[in-house]
């Protein structure tokens, strides 16, 4: 009985941590993009500034 509450148990935390990666990854890809959406935005700005638009 033990040895099966020790293999659910293990399955389960595999599980929960997978899930939660999984989580961190789209959150960190979605700040990337933001990010990356925030800098081309200022280059613009700063590009129409230079250039006299």
């Amino acid at each position: 009985m033990e040895l099966t509450q020790y293999f659910i148990m293990s399955g389960v935390t595999g599980l929960v941590t997978s899930v939660a990666t999984v989580v961190a990854l789209k959150v960190d890809i979605r700040w990337m993009k933001n990010t990356l959406a925030d800098h081309e935005k200022r280059l613009r700005v700063i590009e129409g500034v230079r250039y006299g638009e």
